[in-house]
């Protein structure tokens, strides 16, 4: 039988409830403070693999400039039709710049498994593959293309994150009504080298971010899907100002009518691989295309990035740009020759 002196002492190694209580708070409260810690690390590295990302393909691209005298097309190119002697073009959809810079980013293989002699495919997607020859390389991921802070989200797992921007406007080439586009880093038609931009390289951007579609099914989320900017005529051949007004007028009708934004690396049109400077970087209009004519409209540059995107400079060099940038500057930083020299 115990004696009072040693039920005492036993008393004094127990916890109260309160005790107990008080304990599991401070635990409670350590974890609440600790998890924003490690949610920001890992973001940060997020943000810094994204960032090395954009490097590789700058570097790809500079020594693309270096051994051909221009940068690469990213859109359709003339062909010589050898039955009817006349120029014809890749109408159905664009090889992207990408699918010339794999042999930049020690992607040789999959380079020399594609035939630029044909069309893109498929088609019809998910339909009939019209040209099987591109099949083995339509559906191969590269991890050099997806930002790992979009996580696994995305219409197919071969996605893109990164754009090339060709400008202001809804269009890939300059006209008088489209003036504002096809100035960025890319135009249509033909190719750009180092003395094109008469604004500087570095002041210039080449590529920036964009999440992906939500896919079929997806949920509404804005910030990832299309509308479908022919809400009224001429919403793809005039100025960005009149196309973001169309791309607002079409948050409101059926939206979204597009969830596959950045399915593929393979096309270099604003649903896969291009975008504008019409608006700031995750600018609060929606973003609205066109698949009548070619896939063209208005891309925003977006990430999930706090407060920002990446941005690959014409340099090579990447900067991270916060949303708040003005839309001016914004669209200087988008023309290679406006004569803004914004730093």
């Amino acid at each position: 039988m115990l004696s009072s002196e040693s039920r005492r002492a036993a008393r004094r190694y127990g916890l109260t409830l309160i005790e107990c209580l008080v304990v599991v708070s401070i635990i409670g409260l350590l974890i609440s403070l600790f998890l924003p810690a490690v949610q920001a690390a890992r973001e940060a590295a997020r943000r810094a693999h994204c960032t090395s990302n954009l490097r590789q393909i700058g570097l790809a691209l500079h020594n693309y400039e270096t051994r051909n005298g221009s940068f690469p097309l990213n859109w359709s190119e003339p062909r010589v039709d050898p039955i009817r002697g006349h120029a014809y073009g890749i109408y159905d959809r664009p090889f992207s710049a990408f699918t010339r810079l794999l042999a930049d980013l020690d992607q040789w293989a999959l380079y020399a498994s594609i035939n630029f002699q044909v069309e893109t495919f498929p088609v019809l997607r998910p339909g009939a593959f019209s040209f099987p020859q591109n099949s083995s390389a339509f559906v191969t991921t590269l991890a050099v293309f997806l930002c790992p802070s979009d996580g696994a989200s995305g219409p197919t797992p071969h996605g893109c994150n990164y754009r090339g921007n060709y400008g202001v406007g809804p269009y890939g080439a300059t006209s008088r009504q489209t003036y504002d586009s096809g100035t960025g880093f890319y135009t249509f038609p033909g190719v750009l080298g180092a003395r094109s931009f008469t604004d500087g390289l570095a002041h210039t951007v080449a590529y920036s971010e964009r999440l992906r579609g939500t896919g079929e099914g997806g949920g509404l989320v804005p910030s990832r899907d299309f509308g479908n900017i022919l809400v009224q005529s001429d919403c793809t051949d005039r100025d960005a100002d009149y196309a973001l007004k169309c791309c607002q007028l079409a948050s409101t009708r059926d939206f979204p009518a597009f969830r596959d934004g950045g399915f593929t690396w393979f096309y270099g049109d604003f649903e896969c691989a291009a975008y504008s400077h019409a608006q700031g970087p995750n600018g609060r209009i929606p973003d609205a295309l066109s698949s009548f004519g070619g896939w063209v409209g208005i891309a925003t540059a977006r990430s999930v990035h706090p407060g920002g995107v990446n941005s690959l400079m014409a340099d090579g060099s990447v900067r991270f740009v916060k949303e708040s940038i003005t839309r001016q500057v914004w669209r200087g930083l988008g023309t290679r020759n406006g004569g803004e020299l914004v730093e």
